[in-house]
């Protein structure tokens, strides 16, 4: 979206702004795209605390930083953990091993992602580099952020999963080769790539990021501010697609169950953004609240009726009760999170392309 007409509209908009407010931060790539860009100081919002973890590795300092000297410490004492939790090592893949080494993560694997991930959506060494990594975080706040980001980022790559992880890939005939395939990435280079990326980006001006509803915050937006709404338009909650991700943000995943590992209710954020119920009313609520307290709103939204409940058409019925609309028409790529990336009778592809809406709000 960035590359497809958004940053220019960005770019138009941002100058003489007091404040940068991405209410639905997700992958935190708007943020970032901002902080690095205009010297205007940003605030990021979201459900889950790993979106927030990635919005503030870049927003929340200002200078560059050395990978040489974050790297070397916490690729130490993280080895040292690796080398006194051995682990099973991998043979010539199969449903058979995969189920001996599920068993072994469950009942003799030590650590909590090695426990709840491992031989799921990770190979058993892979979860204790994980562990390894994230128990052994450096203690000063801002490398911290940063090298907790990169290992965010390294898991994501490293998941065995249609690109989410609401499921793991299971060893069956078609995607034993797949659940190979990652489960033979090496965590510490990834790890080590996405550290050396975000070293290199900071702010110019210092932001901020919170775990938060968005309706809530927008309480607090003003007069001056551009305000960045993406709100979900999946009809199923997104902390069923990331809880991974919110795991390693947490350090912990506590009690797991089901084919996707997942964790009782109660650690899965839940938006009224992704109840058909709901999903009307919060949007109108939050733009009523925008428009409300002076803000200039960008917001994006796919153009055709999604499984929320919401559409393109209701989305611009809504804002025009208090706001002048300009509006663009971009394509982009979808996830349908939960799709399947093959093409089978009754299957639905993993990413759709498809037209979205790219909507400049003037309150009236």
């Amino acid at each position: 979206m960035l590359k497809n007409g958004l940053g220019d509209f960005l770019n138009d908009e941002i100058s003489g702004r007091k404040r940068f407010v991405d209410l639905f931060c997700g992958s935190a790539a708007v943020t970032w795209h901002v902080a690095q860009r205009y010297s205007v100081p940003t605030l990021a919002c979201d459900l889950q605390l790993f979106s927030v973890v990635l919005a503030e590795a870049v927003s929340s300092r200002t200078e560059v930083l050395s990978t040489v000297d974050l790297w070397s410490g916490w690729l130490e004492s993280s080895s040292r953990y690796v080398a006194e939790r051995p682990f099973p090592l991998m043979r010539k893949m199969s449903k058979t091993l995969v189920g001996e080494l599920r068993k072994w993560c469950k009942t003799e694997g030590q650590g909590a992602l090695l426990v709840a991930y491992g031989g799921h959506y990770y190979s058993p060494e892979q979860a204790t580099w994980l562990d390894a990594f994230r128990k052994n975080l450096p203690e000063n706040p801002t490398a911290q952020k940063v090298c907790l980001a990169a290992l965010i980022i390294a898991a994501s790559k490293a998941a065995a999963s249609p690109g989410h992880t609401a499921q793991p890939f299971q060893p069956t005939a078609t995607a034993l080769q797949y659940l190979g395939q990652s489960w033979a990435l090496n965590i510490r280079d990834l790890v080590q790539s996405a550290l050396a990326d975000l070293v290199l980006r900071h702010a110019k001006v210092l932001g901020a990021a919170i775990v938060g509803d968005a309706n809530v915050l927008a309480e607090q937006a003003m007069d001056g501010d551009l305000v960045f709404v993406d709100p979900p338009y999946s009809g199923v909650q997104y902390s069923r697609f990331y809880h991974v991700l919110e795991s390693i943000a947490a350090g912990d995943a506590g009690p797991v169950s089901g084919v996707g590992r997942y964790p009782v209710p109660s650690k899965r954020p839940s938006s009224d953004y992704s109840l058909k119920s709901k999903s009307e009313s919060a949007i109108d609520a939050l733009l009523e609240k925008l428009a409300d307290r002076g803000a200039v709103v960008m917001l994006t939204f796919p153009d055709h009726l999604c499984s929320n409940g919401l559409s393109g058409d209701a989305i611009r019925e809504i804002a025009a009760k208090n706001f002048k609309i300009s509006e663009k028409s971009v394509k982009s790529v979808f996830s349908t999170l939960g799709g399947v990336s093959s093409v089978t009778a009754g299957s639905r592809k993993a990413r759709q392309n498809a037209d979205e809406l790219i909507l400049r709000l003037e309150p009236i």
